[in-house]
């Protein structure tokens, strides 16, 4: 059995792999809030992957860390991913990283910011995700202004983040994703934009773009480089963001809770994600007692409970999602029958 601790709120990372790609992993895999970890005491085997270190509040580590020890004291054969104390988070691996000559940029708590600072730079939360675009700071003077709103961003632990990528050759940059869950790793997406600050480029990879992303999902290129970092960050499940500026690998984060895939399926998707759904559940199989299937009965009533909620969310998304894209593909069928008329009423 694999036990996935995560925070109550954000128990969706696993929800479209569980609920609609790899329903078969339902027999396998736990997801624990934090709240039911101490149930963990009872179990005699099996994966325990602590996530979403970044949210807890620094006795939630500390208690988190001494039932770790607990149970690594008591249960020799649970197998623990990740550390709640030891695993590095996005401030102190970025520095390390820095310091070590790895990374080219550094960052910085705002008060705590150097006469060297290089700009441009950004301001960004360490705790959670960033969803929309930060704003790239050219002078100290932006940079004082933005911090002394920081109060309106409600950011958690922010950090001023040195400015490090740089589009190819052509006018794209590129954001590489791989996971690690133990001792295996996938490639899971190249995406390429125009934009900087690349989430989900959506339609905006087509024709060689695309065939680069396949390229880089099949070779894993990077794999062997990228095994020594998630090994300083003392994380050994997570998604590592990253990118390439002159030849050398620049990581932006090692996430512990990553989303496996965003979206529900639809009729109407252009893209099969199911592919995407096995890489991630082939490495979960491979993780020690995953397919051990004793669990605990407080634990399967927290899982049900929660995969129950998000059944219900992921409901909704799913019938908009059907609607939008529904829509989208009747506008573009339209206007592309449209154009054809067009053509050949010009044409004669």
């Amino acid at each position: 059995m694999i036990f996935y601790l995560c925070h109550r709120l954000h128990a969706n990372t696993l929800a479209s792999l569980l609920i609609y790609f790899r329903r078969d992993l339902q027999d396998f895999v736990r997801i624990v809030p934090y709240e039911e970890r101490n149930h963990l005491l009872a179990i005699s085997s099996a994966t325990v992957i602590w996530t979403d270190l970044d949210r807890l509040s620094q006795s939630e580590i500390q208690s988190s860390a001494e039932l770790s020890e607990q149970l690594r004291i008591g249960q020799p054969d649970i197998v623990q991913l990740n550390h709640p104390a030891k695993t590095l988070q996005r401030f102190d691996l970025l520095r390390l990283l820095y310091a070590d000559g790895s990374n080219r940029f550094n960052v910085y708590r705002p008060e705590k910011l150097p006469d060297e600072l290089r700009f441009p730079v950004f301001l960004r939360d360490e705790a959670g995700a960033t969803y929309k675009t930060p704003r790239l700071l050219n002078t100290p003077e932006q940079l004082r202004v933005e911090i002394a709103n920081l109060g309106a961003a409600r950011f958690v632990r922010p950090m001023v983040v040195e400015f490090e990528s740089k589009p190819l050759r052509d006018g794209y940059y590129r954001k590489y994703a791989a996971y690690r869950a133990g001792d295996h790793s996938y490639a899971q997406h190249c995406f390429a934009s125009r934009d900087w600050f690349i989430k989900d480029p959506g339609k905006g990879m087509a024709g060689a773009h695309l065939a680069e992303h396949a390229a880089y999902v099949r070779d894993n290129p990077h794999a062997a480089e990228l095994m020594p970092i998630f090994e300083k960050a003392a994380i050994s499940y997570g998604r590592i963001d990253y990118t390439i500026v002159d030849a050398r690998i620049q990581v932006f984060e090692i996430n512990t809770n990553p989303t496996v895939l965003n979206y529900p399926p639809t009729i109407f998707d252009s893209y099969d994600s199911l592919p995407y759904a096995n890489m991630h559940a082939d490495a979960l199989m491979r993780l020690p007692h995953a397919q051990d299937r004793v669990s605990h009965p407080d634990i399967d009533r927290a899982h049900l409970h929660l995969l129950g909620r998000l059944r219900t969310k992921y409901r909704r998304r799913r019938v908009k999602l059907t609607v939008r894209k529904g829509f989208s593909l009747f506008k573009d069928t339209v206007l592309g029958a449209k154009a054809s008329t067009d053509t050949g009423n010009q044409s004669r």
